[in-house]
Parts: structure tokens; C-alpha cells; sequence
């Protein structure tokens, strides 16, 4: 436990050295709330459940490397906003069976709402709305997400295997902020 704070106020400090641009300074809580959304998502559960490995086999989507989807910086903001509209999308669906305290789940949810409004006064300012255009790949990989679980009936163990995703695009998307931090 004392490892994973730590770990959260390096990442925090190391995101705010940089600055990011675009004229908003609303990026840079981006970071902040990134990795307060990814610490939330973590202690709503506990380690994966051994009893849900075999079903983990059963969702057939390759893994979505966000880092690697665009060298533009529109791109990066687009990818993002999309990913985090994706994952908000999918925390709204049917959370009957889980196994989380709902108070963790709706802190989570109330982050992820919070990172998708700054997100989007942001990009306001900053003019870029226009640009903002759906990423095949993202919409892909979600759609088969959100398919999963349908398919698994919103099952306890479907849920875990989303958390997972879920934790794996949003610490691609430090990596992203990072990349849009760097390009100026």
C-alpha cells in the first residue's frame, strides 16, 4: 500500500514538472486526476480473483496501446477525451453484480466525470472542438468491451476483467498527457 502512494506522488510531481500547452492550464490537472481516477479504480477491488481467470480468456480483444496511436498533438487530446467518454460509457452500465462498495465506484465515476469536463472546457478555450474526430481503434476495442459484458450478463468476474482494461488505458493515458506535455 505504502508502495502504490508513492508510487501516485512520483507520477503526480513528475507530470506537473512538465508544462502543458494549448493555452490551458487545465491540462495539467489532467495529469492530477488521471492518476487520482487510476488510484480510485484501484481500491475499488482488491487483486484480481483467481475464480475469474478462466472467464478472462473469454473476452477476444487484443490490448489497445493508446501511446501508440498518434504522433499529432489533436490526436492525443482526441484520443484522451474519447477514451475517457469510453470508459465513463461503460462505469454507467449495469454495475448490479459487482462486488465493489458502491461509494468507491460512484468516487470513481464522480473522477471520471470531472476529468471529461475539464477535458472539454479545454478544449473550448482552446478552439479545437472541430477537430475532434472519432478514432476507429478506440471505438473498436470499447464496442467489444461493452459486448463482453453484455454477453457475460454484467457478471461479477466480467466486471474484474473491465477493471482491468480499465486500469491499463488509464495509465496509457499518463503516458499520453506526458507525450502532449513534451510536444511544447
Amino acid at each position: 500500500m505504502a508502495l502504490a502512494s508513492i508510487w501516485r506522488f512520483w507520477m503526480v510531481l513528475l507530470f506537473l514538472s512538465g508544462t502543458l500547452s494549448l493555452g490551458c492550464e487545465r491540462l495539467q490537472l489532467q495529469q492530477v486526476l488521471n492518476t487520482e481516477t487510476l488510484s480510485k479504480l484501484n481500491a475499488m477491488g482488491g487483486p484480481f480473483p483467481r475464480h475469474c481467470i478462466r472467464q478472462r480468456l473469454s473476452l477476444k480483444t487484443k490490448p489497445l496501446n493508446l501511446v501508440k496511436l498518434s504522433k499529432e498533438l489533436e490526436d492525443r487530446i482526441q484520443i484522451v477525451h474519447q477514451t475517457l467518454c469510453h470508459i465513463s460509457k461503460i462505469y454507467s452500465m449495469n454495475l448490479g453484480s459487482v462486488t465493489w462498495a458502491r461509494d468507491k465506484v460512484e468516487k470513481f465515476r464522480l473522477l471520471l466525470d470531472r476529468q471529461l469536463g475539464e477535458l472539454e472546457e479545454c478544449i473550448r478555450k482552446t478552439g479545437s472542438e472541430h477537430k475532434l474526430r472519432r478514432n476507429s481503434a478506440i471505438h473498436n476495442y470499447f464496442r467489444k468491451l461493452e459486448k463482453f459484458l453484455k454477453q457475460e450478463k454484467f457478471s461479477d468476474c466480467a466486471w474484474e476483467i473491465i477493471r482491468t482494461e480499465t486500469r491499463a488505458r488509464l495509465q496509457q493515458l499518463l503516458f499520453v498527457i506526458a507525450q502532449i506535455s513534451r510536444r511544447n
